[in-house]
């Protein structure tokens, strides 16, 4: 699975400190205010909580692995435009 380096890049060293599911779309809340929304293909438990050390993705598959060695996989509704992270104040970091 191929590495997302510009997403890594932004989230690396955030600290999962909740999560929401919404019908088709998941958001995961960081320690620093700061949030990711996910399209998903369904309704996707996200129970895991860590500190992000990378990110993986091929096509529909999104891989978010932890510093302790855990991986939270998440299937995205599509390969591309499923992904969004805003700070705090809700200014876009980054969208694909």
């Amino acid at each position: 699975m191929a590495a997302n380096h510009k997403l890594t890049g932004i989230i690396k060293g955030r600290v999962i400190s909740g999560s929401s599911n919404q019908d088709d779309l998941a958001t995961i809340i960081f320690t620093d205010g700061s949030k990711m929304a996910v399209k998903t293909a369904g309704s996707p438990t996200i129970a895991s909580s860590g500190t992000i050390e990378k990110v993986r993705q091929q096509g529909t598959e999104l891989d978010l692995d932890f510093e302790d060695g855990s991986t939270l996989t998440i299937q995205t509704a599509e390969a591309t435009s499923c992904v969004m992270v805003r700070d705090k104040n809700g200014v876009m970091e980054y969208a694909d």
